[in-house]
């Protein structure tokens, strides 16, 4: 049958009904042969007489997945066994005139990883033990979010290359030194070339309407030179400045002038360090970047899809700038995957997006012998060299949870008795140091001094909430000093979920249901922590709804707490940013690019400035958070008032932050708000600077499951802007809560959702949509808590 490059194993068997959707109800089961078969992908071709002239022609094969024998004209040309490693193969010789038969024969990886457990020995890993002997993304094993998918397949370009010329490599453009005038970079380039030959390296770096050229004559296998760029543009994370790029074009010229090879590349200029100083809480992890502090807001990132040649450019664009529309500046990826597509990390550095970059590896120890110790560093040169220049990565760390893991279960023992150590704690560490100085290793995630979770110094994962049980408000009993990972579940959309279910499916305890839930307990969880907060409803929507509700209150619960702390706790990073397929998980974008609640509820939590409140005993205390580069002076509004309308006071306080700080403005007595009940008034605090609505918050004293909610009654205003864009004008004479916008049977971006909506106070919102709707405002429906 017919087979598409790049593309996977799974993806071809289903293009023709050979296999179901493994994504729909619950047909994943009925795939889980394929990974227990070996298959053979074959190309036929013929190449131009002149091809034999070439005097080096290789097979490129970009990446792989993962045991592999290749064949060609029935000569083995290689055997592969790592999915991450790129392979060059010299096959002029084994050529033929006429046709050729290239042969790849995938083996199975589950019967590979098998095979060499049983060589090397069982270690100690999370899920399928004999994946650690595979290098291949972790999670097409199967994790606690999606499905066990474990492919084979070209999933990079492949192509044959003929030159006879020599070439250029591994450019790149490090940034040495910024001052307030120039900028001092050094470009570096290998050449593969024919020995005891000069030839001349020309760089022209463009940027800021200048154009900077500089040669340079060498004999060697590399070159470096430095050059000097005056009044620099520099590169800043999201929110702080102009994430602005530079470009780069290395040429090689012969004897006579001639260009033989060109290549190319984006950089930035910008600097980061890992500051890590002592103080009262024990030790600081912070980013600085340009010499300032920067607290990382973000989350983690997983593949986008089980099958990751599907993945098109328009779904990381779309994901990744609703991340930084999110003010979102940091995101991670994760260990488990892959080292993403070039496309990944050109969006980053054009969005202001720093990478904190996971190696391939996760919850679990890894072997030692030497060859998968030789592989690794192979995997790690080529990944490096190939991200190097973009300036959003601003961390390599070694591995996901191994050595959190490992300690977890084995009290008492030092991350350096795990197997695998001498990976990250050396192999890795060092192949950094030698390939890239420019960016902080860092050994896992999590990891620090004594205990690898430990909170006073390193970086830390919070699991106790959800996982282990506790609700989302002991997140405020810990002080991290930068947080890796935590989160809590919410379903998918309605709509997401219908599109692989039937409607005998929905309901939440279906087996259909609870099969898009791969955490053990996760439903259990959903139940048990949606009943601590909201009712707990029968229908399907309603559940979908409260469950989201309850997931983005805990991520504002924590990140508010988190950014009161700064720059005690530098990070907040949440579990997780997408998702591979249909499923009820930790993600605030479901797989088919809805946002959940959490979303919109990030993009009010993480903005530059924020007014959050404090529950300290019989205190409330107001704080505002400023992570601007200016001093903020404003008014604060803080209103007592019930549901349907009645004020008890309003205050206005006048407010001053300093720049890139956290701070208590204001103290409340409880006592002095006793004039209604606590199950129907609330506080509501709006932070004005030039009398412009930048942050507000409520402060409620029940959980919303008492809360004496009115009926709402809404007054919906729509505005047509242009053929697909609307303003939409809300209006409640009484509190209504949790405000849910949509547009049956369209799927729409709106600039903000699942919203408060204070009595008599207007709230506008801006609606696209990718067609001409008619009669908008029939089609629209509104939902909210009652």
């Amino acid at each position: 049958m017919d087979a598409q490059v790049p593309g996977t194993v799974h993806t071809d068997l289903m293009a023709p009904g050979i296999i179901p959707d493994p994504y729909y109800r619950m047909q994943e089961n009925d795939v889980q042969w394929v990974d227990t078969c070996a298959w053979e992908y074959r190309k036929e071709f013929k190449l131009p007489a002149e091809w034999k002239n070439f005097r080096t022609v290789e097979l490129i094969a970009k990446g792989l997945d993962t045991f592999t024998t290749m064949t060609l004209n029935n000569t083995v040309i290689a055997e592969t066994d790592n999915m991450f490693i790129e392979h060059r193969i010299d096959i002029k010789e084994y050529l033929r005139k006429g046709k050729n038969t290239l042969s790849i024969v995938f083996h199975s990886p589950v019967e590979r990883a098998k095979a060499l457990e049983s060589q090397y020995g069982r270690l100690f890993v999370d899920i399928e033990p004999w994946r650690a002997y595979a290098r291949k993304a972790q999670y097409s094993f199967g994790w606690d979010w999606g499905p066990k998918l474990t492919t084979s397949g070209i999933w990079r370009s492949m192509y044959i290359e003929g030159r006879n010329d020599a070439r250029l490599r591994d450019p790149f453009v490090k940034t040495i030194s910024i001052d307030d005038d120039h900028a001092i970079v050094e470009c570096t380039v290998a050449a593969e070339k024919e020995r005891d030959k000069t030839y001349t390296i020309n760089i022209i770096i463009s940027g800021d309407e200048r154009v900077i050229e500089q040669s340079h004559r060498f004999g060697n296998d590399e070159a470096v030179l430095r050059i000097d760029i005056p009044q620099p543009r520099l590169w800043w994370p999201n929110g702080w400045g102009e994430a602005y790029l530079y470009n780069a074009v290395f040429q090689l010229l012969d004897e006579e002038g001639a260009v033989m090879h060109t290549l190319e590349t984006d950089f930035g200029i910008r600097t980061v360090r890992l500051l890590r100083e002592k103080d009262e809480a024990g030790e600081s992890f912070i980013f600085e970047i340009n010499g300032r502090k920067i607290f990382s807001k973000g989350a983690n990132w997983i593949p986008a899809d089980n099958f990751i040649t599907r993945i098109p450019d328009e779904k990381y664009e779309r994901l990744l700038r609703l991340a930084a529309d999110a003010h979102m500046n940091t995101i991670r990826v994760w260990g488990g995957g892959i080292y993403e597509q070039n496309i990944f990390y050109d969006l980053c550095d054009r969005l202001g997006l720093m990478v904190w970059q996971d190696f391939m590896f996760a919850c679990g120890e890894y072997p030692e012998h030497p060859d998968f110790i030789s592989g690794v560093e192979t995997e790690a040169v080529q990944n490096i060299k190939r991200l190097r220049n973009h300036p959003s990565v601003v961390l390599w760390c070694g591995n996901n949870e191994c050595e959190y893991l490992y300690c977890n279960k084995n009290p008492g023992c030092n991350p350096d008795d795990m197997k695998g150590a001498v990976l990250f704690r050396d192999v890795l560490k060092k192949v950094c140091e030698q390939t890239d100085d420019t960016r902080p290793y860092w050994r896992s995630s999590p990891f620090g001094t004594g205990h690898p979770n430990d909170v006073s110094n390193g970086n830390h994962h919070q699991w106790e909430v959800w996982s282990n049980w506790k609700d989302y408000r002991q997140y405020e009993h810990t002080r991290p000093r930068f947080v890796t990972e935590f989160g809590f579940q919410g379903p998918a959309n309605r709509a997401t979920f219908e599109e692989v279910t039937i409607e005998a499916d929905r309901h939440i305890q279906s087996k259909v249901m609870e099969h898009h839930n791969k955490q053990v307990e996760g439903t259990e969880r959903l139940y048990k922590f949606q009943s601590s907060h909201y009712k707990v409803p029968e229908d399907f929507q309603t559940f979908i709804y409260h469950g989201q509700l309850v997931q983005a209150e805990a991520l504002k619960f924590a990140i508010e707490n988190w950014r009161r702390s700064k720059f005690i706790t530098a990070g907040a990073i949440y579990w997780q940013l997408n998702d591979c397929w249909p499923v009820s998980s930790w993600s605030v974008i479901d797989s088919s690019l809805r946002p959940k609640a959490a979303y919109y509820y990030s993009k009010r939590f993480f903005a530059p400035v924020l007014v959050s409140f404090y529950e300290a005993g019989e205190k409330i205390e107001v704080w505002v958070t400023n992570d601007t580069t200016v001093d903020i002076r404003g008014r604060i509004e803080l209103t007592v008032r019930t549901f349907d309308g009645a004020r008890q006071s309003t205050d206005m306080i006048d407010v001053v932050v300093p720049q890139n700080s956290s701070i208590c403005v204001h103290t409340i007595q409880r006592t002095a708000y006793t004039k209604f009940g606590t199950d129907n008034s609330y506080i509501y605090a709006g932070l004005l600077i030039h009398d412009i609505l930048v942050s507000e918050n409520r402060c409620f004293f029940e959980e919303p499951k008492h809360l004496l909610l009115p009926p709402a009654k809404i007054d919906l205003k729509v505005h047509k802007t242009d053929a697909y864009s609307y303003t939409l004008r809300l209006r409640s004479k009484v509190f209504v809560k949790s405000v849910v916008v949509s547009v049956k049977g369209i799927d729409t971006d709106l600039s903000d959702n699942y919203f408060d909506l204070d009595p008599g106070k207007p709230r506008e919102v801006h609606l696209t949509c990718n067609k001409k709707v008619r009669n908008l405002k029939q089609k629209i429906s509104l939902f909210n808590v009652s």
